[in-house]
């Protein structure tokens, strides 16, 4: 067993696609998943990038907004998921702040 605690320290900056406040730390990998805790500072945003595969999103703690492409912005909180296709361009963003659980699937849902 082991536990894995997604300390600050342990948390590393995430500046692609134009994001802001946002932190990631890898806590799974195999040929088929990987799974990252993200956290979204208050005012923070992942920027809007395409998924290179099927992701989900599963919001563990705040609240943010989430959107497909230009679509409007759409309202997420504790114990919702998203779910993104692969090359689907998305962005996430928070007014006051989330941690959420990114799951990347290599092969198909």
């Amino acid at each position: 067993m082991e536990i894995i605690r997604p300390l600050p320290e342990t948390l590393r900056p995430v500046t692609a696609h134009d994001s802001i406040g946002v932190t990631a730390r890898p806590t799974f990998r195999s040929d088929s998943v990987a799974v990252t805790t993200l956290r979204v500072a208050p005012g923070g945003e992942i920027g809007t990038h395409p998924a290179p595969v099927p992701q989900l999103l599963l919001i563990t703690a705040g609240s943010g907004q989430v959107r497909s492409g230009t679509d409007l912005w759409q309202e997420v909180t504790v114990g919702d998921t998203v779910q993104w296709s692969a090359g689907e361009s998305h962005t996430t963003r928070s007014a006051s702040g989330l941690t959420a659980i990114a799951i990347e699937f290599t092969t198909p849902l």
